[in-house]
């Protein structure tokens, strides 16, 4: 990670699936369940040729103040 650019963001792997319909019911679950609407998810084919779909997870991290 370069630490000059801003979009520098960690995903976190949460579960892999054999069917996109599945991914999707677990990505949509996840949105609805955070209640800070910061929460980013994706699916993401992965495995063999594809076949497989990836569902990652990003929060950002809160910025600590100076003082």
């Amino acid at each position: 990670m370069d630490p000059n650019r801003e979009n520098n963001k960690s995903w976190k792997k949460v579960r892999i699936f054999n069917n996109y319909k599945d991914a999707n019911d677990l990505r949509c679950t996840l949105i609805d369940n955070d209640d800070t609407g910061l929460l980013e998810v994706r699916v993401r084919r992965c495995g063999p040729g594809g076949s497989q779909f990836k569902v990652k997870k990003y929060f950002p991290e809160q910025k600590r103040k100076t003082k």
